[in-house]
């Protein structure tokens, strides 16, 4: 049953720590970052290396960002 609880009693002592406004700006932070990152991590890396691969080798121009 503690088990069950660990979560629950970790963001009571989490609000209790950052308060309450804290926890509200980290609450939102995870919310706008599940909706900006609509891929997962391997995808993303990979799309990271190629856009980083590319512009060493000059195929994107200077005034262009990454393209992410």
């Amino acid at each position: 049953m503690k088990v069950l609880l660990f979560p629950f009693r970790a963001l009571v002592l989490f609000f209790k720590l950052s308060g309450v406004k804290g926890g509200l700006l980290f609450g939102l932070g995870v919310v706008v970052g599940l909706l900006v990152a609509p891929q997962t991590g391997p995808e993303l890396r990979a799309r990271i290396a190629l856009a980083l691969a590319e512009r060493s080798k000059g195929a994107v121009g200077p005034d262009e960002g990454l393209g992410l």
